[in-house]
C-alpha cells in the first residue's frame, strides 16, 4: 500500500484549486496513492468542519487531522470537536503559522494530555529556517507524551535534517516525513533510520509525482528498494491498524 503522510486540502474557494478533494484523488490514482493523512492550510474550526464535508466521499482513502493552534484559548475544545464530532484521527499543528514554540510544553499540554490519553497522532511542522520548531526540541516533547506518535514534518528540510534522524533514532514515538526534504535527507534516514520515515509531499507545494521519483532514485542509488517501500507505505501500514471505516489506532 502506498500512503502520503503530508497533503493539504482546499477547503475554501480562494485556495488552491489542486487540493480540492476531487483532484486530489484524481492525482492519487495517477500516481498509485491509496491513502493521504491530510489537513487544511490553517487553523481555525470552521474550516475544519468544511474539511469534513469536503472529504466525506472519500473517508476511505482520506486521514483527516485537526489543524489547531495551540495559542487559541479554546485549542482543546476545537481538538475534542474534532476527534469526537467529525471523526479525525489526530492534530496537525505549525510553529510558524500559530506562532509557538515546540519547546513550550505548558502551551501545548491541553493538546497534547487530549493526545495522549487517546494515544493519538500529532503532525508538527519542522523546517530549518525557524527557530521555534527546530529538531532538537522534539526530543522532549516526544519524551513528556511517550503515547503520541509524533510526525516531525519535513523532518528538518534542508540544515536540520541531520538533527531531526537523531532524535527519531533516539525518540521510539517521533517519526519522521520527507516532504520539502532533499534526495540527500532521504538518503540520511536511510543510512540511519529507514523505519522511521513516512512518505510525504506537502500536496500541492510539491507534487506527488516529485516526491515519488525522490523515493525511486534514493532506491536506485542506494540498493535500498525495500527499505523505500516501506517509506512509501510500509512503514505507516507497520505503525498504525486501521479499521473497515479508516480509523487509525498506532501500536507503539
Amino acid at each position: 500500500m502506498r500512503i502520503d503522510a503530508h497533503v493539504h486540502i482546499s477547503v475554501k474557494e480562494s485556495e488552491n484549486p489542486m487540493s480540492r478533494p476531487e483532484n486530489v484523488i484524481r492525482s492519487m490514482d495517477k500516481n498509485g496513492i491509496d491513502k493521504i493523512v491530510c489537513f487544511t492550510f490553517g487553523t481555525g474550526l470552521e474550516d475544519q468542519k468544511r474539511l469534513a464535508k469536503a472529504i466525506e466521499p472519500y473517508r476511505d482513502r482520506m486521514i483527516p487531522l485537526a489543524y489547531v493552534g495551540p495559542r487559541d484559548k479554546d485549542c482543546a475544545e476545537q481538538l475534542l470537536y474534532c476527534l469526537d464530532q467529525l471523526g479525525f484521527q489526530g492534530a496537525k499543528l505549525h510553529p510558524y503559522v500559530s506562532n509557538f514554540c515546540v519547546a513550550d510544553m505548558g502551551l501545548l499540554s491541553p493538546i497534547f494530555d487530549i493526545l495522549e490519553e487517546r494515544r493519538s497522532y500529532a503532525v508538527i511542522h519542522c523546517a530549518s529556517e525557524d527557530f521555534r520548531s527546530h529538531p532538537s526540541m522534539f526530543e522532549r516533547l516526544g519524551r513528556c507524551f511517550p503515547h503520541v506518535l509524533i510526525q516531525m514534518a519535513h523532518m528538518g528540510e534542508v540544515m536540520s535534517t541531520k538533527y531531526a534522524v537523531d532524535v527519531a533514532r533516539r525518540v521510539p514515538n517521533v517519526y519522521l516525513d520527507t516532504a520539502i526534504c532533499s534526495y540527500a535527507a532521504v538518503r540520511r534516514a536511510l543510512d540511519n533510520c529507514p523505519d522511521k520515515v513516512f512518505m510525504g509531499c506537502d500536496y500541492p507545494f510539491y507534487k506527488f509525482e516529485m516526491e515519488i521519483q525522490k523515493q525511486l532514485l534514493a532506491a536506485e542509488d542506494t540498493g535500498m528498494a525495500e527499505e523505500i517501500q516501506n517509506i512509501m507505505g510500509g512503514n505507516f501500514t507497520r505503525v498504525f491498524s486501521m479499521d473497515q471505516d479508516n480509523n487509525i489506532r498506532h501500536n507503539l
